[in-house]
């Protein structure tokens, strides 16, 4: 059966190949039925500015999208896609991407090299994150999350304040309504100054538990310190000890030599006195 559907695709293709680029670099090809993309698209590499192949049933979008260096507008919304190619990433032209209407779970981390990337529709998706690198997308003006499963918006966002002008996420998870009020999900400047507070709180929460390591590290280093301290007294009341048995040797040493010559001086007294006597 699989066969049989690729090939009434290759079939439906090829009854409808008769197509090129209009004069200012447009190709439209939409509700067409397509499952995968004709590889013919990937001829019109150095002409092709916008390419439209929105409507058809496409399961995924082949690496070879990214040979398409000079475009600047993909609009493959209401397909089947599940993700977008990682290789998109490389596509610097590329100024607007229309995916809305797909089943798509995630986007590339590397979508933040797109710095020519003006608006981002991903609305009406499964989506569950949007990875931090899309702060990456230096020139993003319009960023459409609506209807999809996000429980929150990457706090890196914050980078984007002032330049983000249009920001929708009404209709994703619960847990969105704890951070984001539903007054303010189609309103971009309260969004974008809310995430910029949690920047600011992540921020000082980052500062405390550095100030806290380090002092975790001064308390270890004083510890150390102090039991480096506590061997070293002990290995001067040691020192002490044996100086103070030396110091009492030394003066039982002198006490005897005392004796000694106090002995000989009367030794030599008496035997003086004793040859006086006999020498009379």
């Amino acid at each position: 059966q699989s066969a049989q559907h690729e090939t009434r695709s290759q079939q439906t293709m090829e009854d409808n190949d008769d197509y090129e680029p209009d004069s200012a670099g447009h190709l439209e090809l939409r509700y067409r039925g397509w499952t995968h993309a004709d590889p013919k698209i990937w001829s019109f590499a150095h002409r092709l500015i916008s390419l439209d192949i929105s409507f058809n049933q496409l399961q995924e979008l082949p690496i070879e999208i990214s040979n398409l260096q000079l475009l600047q507008e993909l609009n493959c919304a209401c397909n089947k896609l599940i993700s977008l190619p990682e290789s998109i990433a490389s596509m610097e032209w590329l100024r607007v991407i229309k995916s809305n209407g797909n089943s798509i779970r995630t986007i590339p981390k590397d979508i933040g090299n797109c710095k020519s990337l003006e608006l981002l529709n991903l609305s009406e998706n499964v989506l569950t994150s949007i990875p931090q690198e899309i702060a990456g997308c230096t020139s993003l003006r319009t960023l459409l999350l609506q209807n999809n499963d996000l429980p929150r918006l990457p706090i890196s966002l914050a980078a984007l304040s002032g330049q983000i002008q249009q920001l929708d996420i009404s209709n994703n998870s619960h847990e969105m309504v704890t951070t984001m009020p539903t007054e303010i999900h189609r309103d971009a400047y309260s969004i974008m100054w809310i995430i910029s507070l949690q920047q600011e709180k992540r921020h000082d929460i980052d500062r405390l538990k550095q100030g806290l390591t380090l002092l975790q590290h001064d308390n270890i280093d004083t510890e150390k310190e102090l039991t480096e301290s506590k061997e070293k007294n002990a290995i001067l009341e040691e020192k002490r000890k044996v100086l103070e048995s030396d110091m009492e040797s030394i003066r039982y040493f002198l006490v005897v030599r005392s004796h000694i010559r106090a002995l000989k001086r009367l030794c030599l007294k008496r035997w003086q006195e004793w040859k006086r006597a006999w020498a009379r």
